[in-house]
């Protein structure tokens, strides 16, 4: 039998195929590069409606604590897992407020969702940011001059307040228990269960609960915990 030469063997032609060329690693990856951004889009949508969402601060009505401009990030698991406690900034859905804004075309709508997802304006706010101050079951009032937070028969102290102490916002008074429907209650009125009272830190610029009454709390978006931009303003909250 004759006897294959190693060397022989070692140097044989490889077997024919297609050279890869350079313009054709090019084709493939802008062939996967749509998959690839839909899979990285699918990720993103994912991530916003359940883990964290970034979110631009229109307003001054949590001046000093956020500035406006500021991006915060807000998670959405802790509302699943436990209930709001007071202190917490939360943001919630406009609809507190009223009617939702205006159907617009869809174009517009993915617009706007794709600079949500970076937190950026997008012109129709839809959500709002404001810090719990009672939850449910608490007695709540504001009143005196200057204004006083009163919380179960116990002054509460907001270090996180700056300027001027506020002599002239809306009050939170027993006479107006009955216009924001809640239970009057000591000398203050109750925060009804399921629901959460929130104000603005801006207290003599802030639309809140002192207008709109508590909120319930299925409409809470999420818990904000950290200024994430302007670098200059990073920090917990």
């Amino acid at each position: 039998m004759a006897k294959v030469d190693e060397a022989t063997r070692d140097e044989a032609p490889p077997r024919p195929g297609r050279p890869r060329t350079k313009s054709s690693g090019i084709i493939a990856y802008l062939t996967e590069l749509p998959i690839l951004i839909l899979f990285a889009f699918g990720i993103a949508i994912l991530i916003k409606t359940f883990l964290v969402q970034a979110f631009y601060i229109p307003s001054g009505s949590m001046l000093p604590t956020l500035q406006i401009g500021d991006r915060v990030l807000v998670e959405k698991l802790s509302y699943v897992l436990g209930e709001p406690a007071r202190g917490d900034v939360v943001v919630f859905a406009r609809s507190v407020f009223g009617p939702a804004p205006p159907d617009v075309p869809w174009y517009e709508d993915v617009r706007n969702f794709t600079r949500e997802l970076l937190g950026l304006p997008n012109g129709r706010e839809e959500d709002y940011i404001k810090r719990i101050v009672a939850v449910g079951g608490d007695t709540v009032s504001y009143s005196g001059t200057p204004r006083r937070l009163v919380v179960n028969g116990d002054t509460i102290e907001e270090s996180f307040l700056e300027g001027p102490e506020d002599i002239d916002s809306p009050p939170l008074t027993p006479r107006d228990c009955g216009s924001l429907s809640m239970k009057r209650a000591a000398e203050g009125c109750r925060v009804p269960r399921g629901k959460v009272f929130v104000m603005g830190d801006n207290r003599s610029n802030s639309e809140d609960s002192r207008v709109i009454g508590p909120v319930k709390v299925d409409k809470i978006v999420g818990h904000a915990f950290v200024v994430l931009w302007p670098p200059a303003d990073a920090s917990g909250l």
